[in-house]
């Protein structure tokens, strides 16, 4: 056993994670050696030639322009694509530390055809092949690589049945591709109506139990002109053709943006709603773990789901629809966002921001509120008809701080690029080539150069690691997220990275946190 490339541990922290008990490593073959820069990036080093950039959990890939794909961070199911002998620490909820596969710097997916496409999930990641086709590699306990195995695999494998791939995306379980023609496949668990049929053939063992699960891609049925296809924990969200966006999934925390929430699955689409109607007119789409976000033609970016971390982007409000948390369950703006003021605190209030303290007493609040059964136990699926009406309202007409100031107009305010979504939080890039996050900051996410004050309040994306706030980050093409980490596309073809450092996220090749955008180069 060796230690990543980067590490400073002692023996005595060596000793504490061979220790543990349930941390056996299987001896491991090395990740394979450099092979020189790519072709095609005038000489430019494989850092300076990236495409396209896809996070997962603590994992992450890159598209370089040689259509070649390569991984990094935490490794413990080959979701890099490659073995490494290397180990992270991995802090657990008890307290205790284990240790994982990982590697802390990029190195290429082994075997994988040439790709102009990649999406990582949670313990896997998809390609989409210049053919259009599929391969996936990494962890299949839930079918997810859609081979038509349970096993999992190191080596890149073919999707059965799916070509003519125009948008893919890698969930928690599972994963779905829109094919020429709208039409969408999905694969891998089913548990909670995510791949959108009532009924699958396969049970797969996941923990312990049996849950139902698609090993092959079955088709969508009530999908037929889908663009675009985004996943989050275990919903599924597509963009019409049309400009419209159908949910379906899990549904606990009103991430189907359908009106209402409740603990039952919803395996059929359902139309996202803002207010009384259809949300439309939408050009992209982004999904958090439990959060959806849409970017609309007029450059408005509403959010929907869970907000115990003001991840929507508005204030959190004081009546919240019945939901396993905090949560809105229609679209709502980004209040005050494209420069227009923020509207006036209807109660004359000084339009503070939650912190992110305040949000978790604020949902424990809501939670204890909520209806209960006759058991006594929390009732998430009651009767609600006006309801979630109620709190989209609630949430639109709160203060919004926003960086620019209340006197911005919407003729000096910059335009929406593209918007990501990560586990709590959620980013966009604006025409200035400058970010703004917002939402939890537990971990670095918003990379403000602050920890621990985050919230609803649209914040801007430092220059670099102890930058002032003046300072941003500029010259931002584009913007992924995923997990508790964030990657900036530069226009210069390289990535400035954020958030957790856990099992070499950032790709920087060690472990240390930092409080703003750090480089990655290789």
């Amino acid at each position: 056993m060796r230690l990543a490339r980067g590490s400073s541990w002692l023996g005595a922290a060596l000793a504490m994670l061979t220790s543990c008990a349930d941390n056996t490593v299987t001896p491991i073959v090395e990740a394979p050696e450099d092979a020189g820069p790519p072709p095609g990036c005038d000489g430019l080093g494989r850092s300076r030639c990236i495409d396209r950039v896809s996070l997962g959990a603590r994992f992450g890939c890159a598209l370089l322009g040689d259509q070649s794909v390569w991984c990094w961070g935490r490794n413990d199911e080959s979701q890099l694509g490659y073995e490494s002998a290397d180990l992270c620490p991995e802090r657990l909820a008890s307290g205790q530390t284990r240790a994982v596969a990982c590697h802390m710097y990029p190195l290429q997916v082994v075997g994988l055809a040439r790709a102009n496409a990649v999406s990582a999930g949670s313990s896997h990641a998809c390609a989409r092949l210049t053919t259009g086709e599929i391969q996936c590699w990494g962890g299949n306990s839930r079918g997810q690589l859609g081979s038509g195995s349970a096993l999992p695999s190191r080596a890149p494998v073919a999707v059965v049945g799916v070509r003519g791939v125009v948008s893919l995306a890698a969930g928690e379980g599972h994963t779905c591709a829109v094919v020429e023609g709208g039409q969408l496949y999905c694969w891998g668990a089913n548990d909670r109506g995510q791949l959108g049929v009532s009924v699958v053939g396969s049970q797969c063992a996941v923990d312990g139990a049996m849950i139902p699960c698609a090993r092959t891609p079955v088709l969508v049925p009530d999908v037929g002109d889908a663009a675009e296809v985004v996943v989050g924990d275990a919903h599924t969200c597509v963009r019409t053709t049309a400009g419209t966006v159908q949910c379906w999934g899990a549904n606990h925390d009103g991430q189907l943006g359908m009106g209402a929430a409740g603990g039952s699955p919803v395996p059929r689409p359902q139309g996202v709603r803002l207010g009384a109607s259809l949300l439309r007119n939408v050009t992209a789409l982004a999904a958090g773990s439990h959060h959806t976000c849409a970017l609309r033609e007029d450059g408005a970016v509403l959010c929907w789901g869970r907000h115990d971390r003001g991840q929507l982007g508005v204030a959190v409000p004081e009546t919240f629809a019945p939901c396993a948390h905090a949560c809105i369950p229609t679209a709502v703006p980004i209040v005050g966002y494209q420069g227009a003021p923020s509207p006036p605190d209807p109660d004359g209030g000084d339009g503070a921001v939650p912190t992110d303290a305040a949000m978790d007493a604020a949902t424990d609040a809501a939670r204890d509120a909520g209806p209960r059964d006759a058991g006594g136990r929390r009732d998430v699926n009651p009767s609600r008809d006006g309801a979630a009406d109620a709190s989209a309202d609630a949430a639109m007409d709160v203060q919004i701080t926003i960086d620019g100031g209340p006197d911005a107009t919407a003729a000096e305010a910059p335009t929406v690029v593209s918007i990501s979504a990560g586990g709590a939080f959620s980013c966009l890039s604006l025409s200035d080539r400058t970010l703004r996050c917002w939402g939890t900051n537990r971990a670095y996410e918003l990379g403000n150069g602050r920890v621990n004050e985050g919230g609803p309040s649209l914040t801007t994306v430092i220059a670099s690691p102890g930058s002032a706030a003046t300072n941003p980050l500029q010259g931002v093409v584009g913007v992924e997220s995923g997990g508790s980490t964030s990657c900036a596309r530069l226009a210069d073809r390289s990535v400035k990275c954020w958030g957790t450092n856990e099992g070499g996220a950032l790709g920087v090749g060690d472990q240390t946190e930092r409080n703003g955008p750090v480089s990655m180069t290789w």
